[in-house]
């Protein structure tokens, strides 16, 4: 009696039945039998489920999860099922090995710096743990953050999105956070232009109601940490003596005064039991500086995004310090994550001594302004340039990656590599083709996937570090 497991027969049988169906649907068969009222023609089995998808970067579409069928080859189906025989996942380059999309990497440099982080975490029971995440376009639309958020709220508590700013260019690809605005504001930004020279805030932004200007913020289901919120911390300076309004989730509206001064002061606004939106009305021209809200539940882990579209991160040195100092009163981050140094790669230039030059300012003006923080930088990950019929890593990320670890010893603070973590030389091409992809075909972008296992891949090392 044969004895032997043949329990992946039937896959085999169904998955060849597939590929026996797709390769046929390539046929172009047109023919009429008009005698028995019958036509023949090619079927695409794969017809209702297909997307037309053209890649953008900074998340400004989002892709499916899953198998991308607009792509789908036959090929495809065969790497499927032979992954499915021999009991693995992952797609093969053309030496038939599999791909590797990211790797387990440490964080080096100063690691003990990261003691203020881990020691607020033993109380995020009970106490607040802020972190605030610094960076370009690779984590608008609350890329990255969002990841690191949830797992962080799963782990140690916490419920919210945290911070907000009043205006933003995300909100038409942000998932975590439905965030609309009236048309009549004026606003500054590091990312943007500044000419009557504003005081900016924590996020790099400012902005001033025009009259009879609006905000307002709504949660959605996507997070199951971000679902709802207790209370709204709204943050402003420079304020005249007037009001504002406020309701959650469409109720009777409220009306509080505002402390005139041109120090930086704290709202708080709660609702009677937890809200899914709250809107905010200022009706006042020039009213105040107004920055942003944070939403939150009880204590725990909040992940402020601050995405600066376009940024090196040495703008960042421009923010006043004793703005800084007032926020620091406020937020009392924990840990500050800089992710900066695409943008810098991008540009023709090849000598990066100012840029070591300013970050190390950066950091330690920072540092001034939160002196019981702990910093991590982010390295610049892996971009493609085009080299023959193949896609290589542009020379200027290797240079730029060694400037930026010489950053975070003159700065001494810690910085993981997510250069080495995504695998290092030539890596981006496999994140690109990945199944489902985690990077889009500009070579340069993560996507939604992309973000989530660069987050995983941080969170990993970070929280190896508080073993």
């Amino acid at each position: 009696m044969n004895n032997e497991n043949k329990f992946r027969q039937p896959l085999i049988i169904t998955a060849s039945a597939i590929i026996i169906l797709y390769a046929l649907s390539f046929l172009k068969v047109d023919y009429d039998v008009p005698q028995l009222n019958f036509k023949l023609k090619n079927v695409d089995i794969f017809s209702d489920i297909k997307i037309d998808i053209t890649d953008q970067p900074q998340g400004l579409m989002k892709k499916p999860s899953g198998i991308n069928y607009a792509s789908f080859a036959v090929g495809d189906i065969f790497n499927l099922l032979g992954s499915i025989v021999n009991g693995n996942e992952g797609e093969k380059d053309e030496a038939g090995e599999f791909l590797i999309q990211g790797k387990k990497t440490p964080i080096t440099g100063n690691v003990k710096q990261l003691s203020y982080f881990f020691d607020a975490l033993k109380s995020a029971k009970s106490k607040t743990v802020r972190i605030a995440h610094f960076g370009d376009s690779a984590i608008e639309g609350d890329l990255i953050s969002a990841d690191i958020r949830e797992t962080l709220q799963n782990k140690f508590g916490g419920n919210g999105v945290g911070w907000l700013g009043i205006t933003s260019q995300d909100i038409t690809f942000r998932l975590t956070t439905k965030h609309t605005f009236s048309d009549n504001w004026e606003s500054a930004a590091l990312y943007t232009s500044n000419p009557k020279g504003l005081p900016l805030g924590i996020s790099g932004e400012a902005c001033v109601p025009k009259g009879n200007a609006w905000v307002q913020y709504e949660t959605t289901r996507i997070r199951r940490t971000l679902k709802d919120f207790s209370l709204v911390r709204l943050y402003y300076a420079n304020a005249k003596n007037s009001n504002i309004t406020y309701s959650f989730d469409g109720g009777a509206k409220q009306t509080v005064a505002l402390k005139t001064g041109p120090a930086l002061q704290e709202l708080i606004l709660k609702p009677a039991s937890r809200a899914k939106s709250i809107r905010i009305e200022f009706p006042m021209a020039n009213q105040a500086y107004f920055y942003g809200v944070s939403l939150e539940n009880e204590p725990g882990v909040y992940v402020d995004n601050l995405p600066l579209r376009g940024n090196t991160g040495v703008d960042l040195g421009s923010l006043q310090p004793g703005i800084l100092k007032d926020f620091a009163k406020y937020l009392d981050y924990k840990l500050i994550i800089l992710e900066f140094g695409l943008n810098i790669a991008s540009s023709k230039t090849t000598d990066y001594n100012w840029y070591e030059k300013e970050m190390v300012k950066v950091i330690n003006n920072l540092k001034a302004a939160f002196p019981r923080t702990s910093f991590l930088m982010i390295s610049v990950h892996d971009k493609s340039m085009k080299k023959g019929s193949g896609f290589v890593t542009d020379p200027a990320i290797t240079k730029l990656l060694q400037v930026q670890k010489n950053i975070a010893k003159l700065a001494d603070v810690a910085i993981w590599s997510l250069f080495d973590a995504m695998g290092g030389e030539n890596s981006m091409p496999n994140w690109v083709n990945a199944n489902p992809p985690l990077a889009f075909k500009d070579f340069i972008h993560f996507n939604d996937q992309g973000a989530k296992k660069v987050a995983d891949l941080l969170t990993e090392a970070l929280l190896e570090q508080n073993k």
